[in-house]
């Protein structure tokens, strides 16, 4: 049984589509990351999928049952920035949100404020913790009662590097019991370190839903990226539009251009035979961040 199912799931304000016949299925267990640039869809299809609000037509489905319905008690959510009762501390914050839920040992409290690093924390009131502080919280909570489905937007926003790292080696953690993971991030590069499966949106519809490598070797024409420097920059370019690609400069005598991976060992060489003398070539393989940009129509902005 597939934990978390969307099927044509839409959502409409007035004339305007939010998210539009949106379909995917996630297995027991897997970490799926979720990508689209700002006002795409990510926020309202984890709002549909938490049971916040209803969808337009279709409809989300958690642990098999139908959302909103008795399955939700077995999510952990954290879904924009999470609030909290200020004047109440970390430590009381969590045992609220167990009472409302109910079911939860007070010894679980513990448990989370110390894997996320906060048992130090605990007696402080919310309203002195810093962003990344409250992000911690926010993932406690989402964990307290040892859900089987977690729905992450932007778990780490705030963070600084060590804490967006800890916090990726903890959702490692709770993947490996079993608990399935939908996770939205900006942060592309460590979305490419934790998932192994990828799902895109844009414009409030799906648009790539598959592993990690197909997005990167996407249509088999995975990009090398150059940065080439020449004696003179003007021909350079020239060159590498003669070619067919399509460079960026950089500074007087350089250029940026991705080319796919078949035409890369020789591009150097056909430079220099049509006249081009090259001081410098550096090459990278296209990450994460380069095919989901060339997957956005290359901006990373809704066309």
């Amino acid at each position: 049984m597939d934990a978390i199912v969307a099927r044509n799931l839409t959502k409409r304000y007035g004339r305007t589509a939010a998210v539009e016949d949106v379909s995917f299925a996630i297995g027991r267990g897997e970490i799926v990351g979720f990508l689209g640039p700002n006002g795409a869809g990510k926020t309202t299809t984890l709002r549909m999928l938490a049971g916040l609000i209803r969808p337009s037509g279709g409809e989300g489905r958690v642990l098999g049952e139908r959302v909103p319905g008795p399955g939700l008690r077995r999510v952990g959510t954290m879904i924009e920035e999470p609030s909290f009762y200020p004047y109440m501390t970390g430590r009381d914050n969590l045992r609220h949100a167990a009472l409302l839920h109910g079911g939860v040992p007070a010894r679980r409290i513990e448990e989370v404020l110390g894997f996320v690093k906060l048992d130090q924390a605990a007696e402080k009131r919310v309203r002195a913790y810093s962003q990344g502080m409250r992000q911690r919280l926010g993932l406690a909570r989402s964990l307290l009662w040892e859900p089987e489905v977690l729905l992450l937007d932007e778990p780490t926003n705030g963070l600084d590097p060590v804490g967006i790292a800890e916090i990726r080696e903890n959702l490692r953690a709770v993947a490996a019991t079993g608990v399935t993971i939908l996770v939205s991030s900006h942060i592309l590069a460590e979305i490419e370190k934790l998932v192994d499966r990828i799902l895109a949106i844009e414009a409030g519809k799906l648009v790539f839903d598959g592993p990690l490598d197909a997005l990167l070797h996407r249509l088999d024409v995975t990009s090398v990226r150059y940065r080439l420097r020449a004696t003179d920059g003007a021909v350079l370019l020239e060159a590498l539009r003669d070619l067919g690609y399509a460079p960026e400069a950089d500074g007087e005598r350089g250029a940026h251009v991705d080319v796919p991976s078949a035409d890369a060992d020789g591009l150097v060489a056909r430079l220099v035979r049509a006249g081009v003398e090259i001081s410098d070539a550096e090459r990278t393989t296209e990450d994460l961040e380069g095919a989901y940009l060339r997957l956005l129509k290359g901006d990373g902005r809704p066309s």
